[in-house]
Parts: structure tokens; C-alpha cells; sequence
């Protein structure tokens, strides 16, 4: 029997922060978004607690003034860290592996003379292992598919004090739990599914297959024979060609004037363009979106969210470029008498760099002088430290200003904050 294992670490970004703060063990802990604007993970106690996710900061401050729970601004430096320790160590375990986020790996189990109870033990040492030598607590779901595996990582966290639970398909445990805790299962999925008299994972087990064909196309189908047992989706390989790729913030105060807007369309197209040349791409389309403040609107219309895509003249990964483009269209959104609360920009339809098609009307000479530059500029930041050299769209540099009064030191990726002993 071939077995595949959901590692899931419990809480992350909670469990990242306690990790070098052990006497917040017991203690509620939220983590906020970039430039502290709302909630993007909870710990169990705060969960208790009734906070929501997604719950802007504003709507708990009273509970963090009153000392009732522990604030924390996002550090992802600590926990993209951490999180490759993790997958590490899982690593070690087995030679085929999918990292499906952050804080959660697929592993599949397929040893000479593998057992459930080898299986299980197997699964033991592996978040003993990930416990001792990173300190992230994890829990380890175990069944014949992705998706059982999933729901088994589920109960593990839910139902069990080892963090070990191996699922077989059609087990009673199903009939006890909502069938929108499926993996793949959202709000109007389950809604859907609760409207033909299906409520739990059992029901979804037990259905017709052609009828979940008819109903919900192929993914349905394929989500029914998972959860029987048939494996429809192996481990995905990494990687190997992003097809589009983003820069967005948050502003730490509302922006209403077009000039400071610009200037951070600025920063984000240059951080945007060092991303793309790190990877040897370049984009044939630009997207640059504006996002009003929801509890600030002062539009009579109600609108949101703006923005607007162009097709570039000529692939590219030259910050010049990018910054030229993403103001055109930035002026070409803004309307005066919004609160602007994020913008961001996005490079869609990727290519290789140097891959794509030339142009009759392209000044080659230009061109060529340009990728010359953002050759020097890159060397010369390299060198001397990011942001050395910029231009001067970015204002008086290209760091992007955010708002992190509850950060805590970046304890493994930073010289001056590593943990003094």
C-alpha cells in the first residue's frame, strides 16, 4: 500500500513567534497583515476567544490595550526561514516531496515492507524530528490519497493528542464531520452541496459519481473517487515556470494625492523588476490595481477596487520600463477624492528574458543600452547593498515604507537581531 502524508506546522505564524518567546505558550496571539491592517493568523487561544480571520486591527486593539491577547506584526523573513528548515527535515524523510505552502508539505510513503502501524511510526518520528530540530509544532495526516490525506491531517489536529491519524476511505469518523472541511470544498461549494441534501463527508463519499459529473464537471468527480480511495492527483514536481508575478501593499495611512501614488508604483515596479531578472523572465503584460479604503469611503458610487491591463510594446524586465508604464496607467485610474488604502503591480504572460519577439520599430541600440544598465544596476546593488542605486521616481529610495509596530526581531535572518545568550 503507497500512502501519501499531509505535515502541516499547527498555528505558524503563532508557533514562529513562541518559538523564541516560549512564556507565550499559553497565550492568545494574532499576527497582522502588512502595515498591521487585519488579522492573518490566530492562535488556538485566540481563535478561543471569538477573533476572526481577516478581523481588521482596529475592531481588537481594546483587546490588546487590556493585555487579553498578544499582537504581532507579520515578519516574513522569520517565517519564510523557518518554514524552509521545516522542509528540510521533511525532506530527509522521503525523496518525493510537495511543498504546498508554507506551513504544509505532501510526502509520499513508499518504503520496502511498509505497514499502517510502520506507516504510523514513521509519521511519529517525522514531527519528533521536525518538533526537536526546529521547534514547530506539526501534525501528520496519512491516507491512500491527496485529498483523504488532508481531511486525515485534519482530524490529527482535531481529534487526537498524538498529531497522527492514518484515514481509510469510507471510515465511520466521516459521517461526523461538515462537508465543508473537504479539501477543495469552499463556501458556495458546500452551500451547493447542502442544497441536494449532502452534509457531510460521507454523504459526498456515497453519492452518484455520474450525478457528480453532471452537477459539478470534472473536478467534482475527481474530488468523489479521491475520497473513495482513487487517486486522481499525484504529487505536483516543483515549479519551473512562473506565469505571472505581483508587488502590492497596503499604505500605512490612506494616499489621496496622484504624486505619492505614483511614487509608490515607483517602488513596487522596481522591486517587480528585480524579481523578474532574479528569474531570467519578462512580462508582455502590466496590471496595475488600486484598492480604496472599505472603512473610509468617501465615493458616492461605493467602488473599491481599480485597475486596468495593457499589453506591452515589447516584453520586458527593465525597471525604466516598468516604472514608465505603471504610473501611465496609475494616472490613468487615480480620480481625486478617493482614500487610496493599497496598490499593486503585476507582470502577467511571462517569458523567458531574451526569448521573446523583437520588433521592427524597437531601437535595438536603445535596447541594448538598457539591459547594459539594469546590468550595473543590479552588480552595483549587489555590491553595495539593495537600493544603493534607484531612480529617482522611487522619491529618496526604494524601500517600501510599512507600518510594523508589533514586529518582532528577525532572530535567523538578520545579523544585528540574532538572539543574544
Amino acid at each position: 500500500m503507497r500512502y501519501f502524508a499531509l505535515v502541516d506546522c499547527n498555528n505558524f505564524y503563532a508557533s514562529c513567534e513562541r518559538l523564541f518567546q516560549p512564556q507565550l505558550l499559553h497565550t492568545p496571539i494574532v499576527v497582522l497583515s502588512n502595515n498591521d491592517g487585519c488579522v492573518i493568523a490566530r492562535s488556538n487561544e485566540a481563535k478561543a476567544l471569538g477573533i476572526p480571520m481577516g478581523e481588521p486591527f482596529f475592531k481588537i486593539r481594546r483587546l490588546a490595550d487590556a493585555g487579553k491577547v498578544k499582537v504581532f506584526s507579520s515578519n516574513f523573513a522569520l517565517y519564510g526561514d523557518l518554514s524552509r528548515r521545516v522542509m528540510e527535515v521533511l525532506a530527509s524523510f522521503c525523496d518525493e516531496l510537495e511543498v504546498y505552502s508554507i506551513d504544509e508539505a505532501f510526502m509520499r510513503l513508499d518504503f520496502a515492507g511498509q505497514t499502517e502501524a510502520s506507516s504510523l511510526a514513521l509519521a511519529a518520528r517525522v514531527r519528533a524530528k521536525v518538533g526537536m530540530g526546529v521547534g514547530i509544532p506539526v501534525c501528520v495526516g496519512i491516507a491512500t490519497t491527496k485529498t483523504l490525506a488532508k481531511m486525515a491531517n485534519h482530524i490529527a489536529k482535531k481529534r487526537t493528542q498524538t498529531g497522527v491519524y492514518l484515514l481509510h476511505p469510507g471510515a465511520a469518523v466521516l459521517r461526523e464531520i461538515a462537508v465543508g472541511e473537504v479539501w477543495g470544498v469552499g463556501r458556495a461549494y458546500e452551500q451547493r452541496l447542502n442544497e441536494a441534501n449532502i452534509r457531510t463527508v460521507a454523504d459526498l463519499a456515497a453519492v452518484d459519481q455520474r450525478w457528480m459529473r453532471a452537477e459539478f464537471g470534472v473536478v467534482g468527480l475527481r474530488l468523489v473517487k479521491e475520497l473513495n480511495g482513487e487517486v486522481c492527483q499525484d504529487l505536483e514536481p516543483p515549479i519551473s515556470g512562473r506565469q505571472h508575478t505581483m508587488v502590492s501593499r497596503s499604505f500605512a495611512n490612506d494616499l489621496c494625492e496622484l504624486a505619492e501614488i505614483e511614487r509608490r508604483l515607483a517602488l513596487y515596479a522596481t522591486r517587480l523588476g528585480e524579481k523578474l531578472r532574479q528569474y531570467d523572465q519578462a512580462a508582455t503584460t502590466l496590471t496595475v490595481c488600486l484598492w480604496a479604503n472599505r472603512f473610509k469611503q468617501q465615493r458616492k458610487d461605493g467602488r473599491l477596487y481599480f485597475a486596468q491591463t495593457i499589453e506591452l510594446p515589447q516584453a520586458t524586465n527593465h525597471t525604466n520600463r516598468l516604472i514608465e508604464w505603471s504610473r501611465r496607467i496609475g494616472a490613468a485610474l487615480f480620480e481625486a477624492g478617493t482614500n487610496y488604502k493599497k496598490a499593486g503591480v503585476m507582470a502577467g504572460t511571462l517569458v523567458p528574458a531574451g526569448g521573446f519577439q523583437g520588433s521592427l520599430f524597437t531601437d535595438q541600440q536603445a535596447a541594448a543600452r538598457s539591459t547594459q544598465l539594469m546590468t550595473a544596476l543590479d552588480a552595483i546593488n549587489r555590491a553595495q547593498g539593495k537600493g544603493a542605486v534607484y531612480f529617482a521616481a522611487c522619491g529618496t529610495g526604494t524601500g517600501i515604507p510599512l507600518r510594523q509596530d508589533y514586529r518582532s526581531p528577525r532572530y535567523t535572518t538578520h545579523w544585528g537581531e540574532i538572539l543574544e545568550i
